[in-house]
């Protein structure tokens, strides 16, 4: 082999070199871009997971704070229910015993009975309160 065949063998060996080098160096750029790739689908993935979650926990906490104001309302209901049937009986009650006491009591001034029952109500036991 004279020197020009050696010249041109080296030549193709450097460029054969020189493809392999640069045929590396992108399989490395796109390894490391699909790392890159991979790891921002795994990271929204999650970060997706996450708000996923928090928005539940929020829409969960808010049927909470409902459902105990719903209870609550409930309750002041049924207070206020159980109150005025006590009222309604103690009324009931007065009334009867009222009207027993004086159904019994002799016939006395009408100015007096007047006098008692506008200022000076009974209790159920037809005491004056």
């Amino acid at each position: 082999m004279d020197q020009e065949q050696q010249k041109q063998v080296n030549e193709a060996a450097e460029k054969f070199a020189e493809a392999i080098k640069e045929s590396y160096q992108a399989l490395a750029d796109r390894s490391v871009s699909a790392q890159e790739l991979n790891a921002q689908l795994t990271q929204d993935f999650f970060n997706g997971v996450i708000n996923n979650l928090r928005g539940q926990a929020e829409s969960n906490r808010a049927l909470a704070e409902d459902l105990i104001e719903q209870q609550r309302k409930q309750q002041e209901a049924s207070q206020a229910l159980t109150q005025e049937s006590l009222n309604a009986y103690t009324d009931f009650l007065n009334s009867m015993f009222s009207f027993a006491q004086r159904s019994t009591q002799p016939a006395g001034d009408p100015r007096e009975e007047a006098w008692e029952e506008s200022e000076h109500p009974r209790d159920f036991e037809g005491r004056f309160t």
